[in-house]
C-alpha cells in the first residue's frame, strides 16, 4: 500500500507540471507564428543595403541553443558541487520566468510599432534569446524529472504524456495566434477557431 501511495504521489506531481508545460510551450510556440508575422509585418529588415528575411528569425533560438546549452549545464553543474542548484521545480519556474521576460520586449516592440513604424529587429531577437534561456531551464530538466520520477512500471506512459502535453501546447499557440492583431492595424478578427 506504501509502495502505492508514493507512486501515486509521483504520477501526480508529473501531472501537475505536465499541465503548466502546456503553458510554456504553448506561449513558446508563438515564434513560428504571431512573432513571426511580427517578423514580417511591423520590423525594419533593412541593414544597410541588404534586407533580412523575416524567416531568419527563426534561426535565432537553434543558434542560441548551441551558444548557451553549454554554459546552461556547465552552471548547474558547478552550482550542484557547491550543494546550491536550485529544484527541478524552480528550474521550470525559472524557465516561466524568463519565457515571460522575453515578451516584455514584444510588448514594448508592439507598443512601438502601434505608432505606426518598423521597430528595431533587436526586439525579436531580444525576446527570442529570452526564450531560448527558458527553454534551457525547462525542456531538458523536464525530460529529466519525467524519466527520474515516473514509477518504472509507467516510464513510457508518462514519457508519452509530457510529448502529449506538447502536442496540446501546440494546438493550443496555433489557437491563440489566430486571435493575435498585428501592431498598427487596429483589431484583427480571429484568423480561425480551434479547427
Amino acid at each position: 500500500l506504501g509502495t502505492q501511495g508514493e507512486e501515486r504521489r509521483r504520477v501526480v506531481a508529473l501531472f501537475v507540471v505536465v499541465f503548466f508545460v502546456v503553458f510554456f510551450w504553448a506561449a513558446y510556440e508563438q515564434s513560428g507564428s504571431s512573432m513571426n508575422l511580427f517578423a514580417d509585418r511591423n520590423t525594419d529588415l533593412r541593414v544597410g543595403g541588404f534586407e533580412i528575411p523575416s524567416s531568419w528569425f527563426q534561426s535565432v533560438n537553434a543558434l542560441a541553443i548551441l551558444v548557451f546549452a553549454s554554459p546552461f549545464a556547465a552552471l548547474w553543474t558547478a552550482l550542484g558541487r557547491r550543494g546550491r542548484e536550485p529544484s527541478t521545480a524552480l528550474k521550470m519556474v525559472l524557465g516561466l520566468f524568463l519565457l515571460g521576460v522575453g515578451f516584455l520586449f514584444m510588448v514594448e516592440g508592439g507598443r512601438r510599432a502601434d505608432q505606426g513604424t518598423l521597430v528595431s529587429p533587436l526586439w525579436l531577437v531580444g525576446a527570442y534569446l529570452f526564450h531560448t534561456f527558458g527553454e534551457l531551464c525547462l525542456s531538458p530538466v523536464g525530460l529529466s524529472y519525467v524519466s527520474k520520477v515516473a514509477p518504472a512500471r509507467l516510464g513510457g506512459l508518462l514519457m508519452g504524456t509530457w510529448f502529449l502535453a506538447n502536442a496540446a501546447a501546440n494546438k493550443l499557440a496555433g489557437a491563440l495566434a489566430a486571435y493575435t492583431p498585428t501592431p498598427g492595424a487596429g483589431e484583427v478578427a480571429p484568423a480561425g477557431g480551434l479547427g
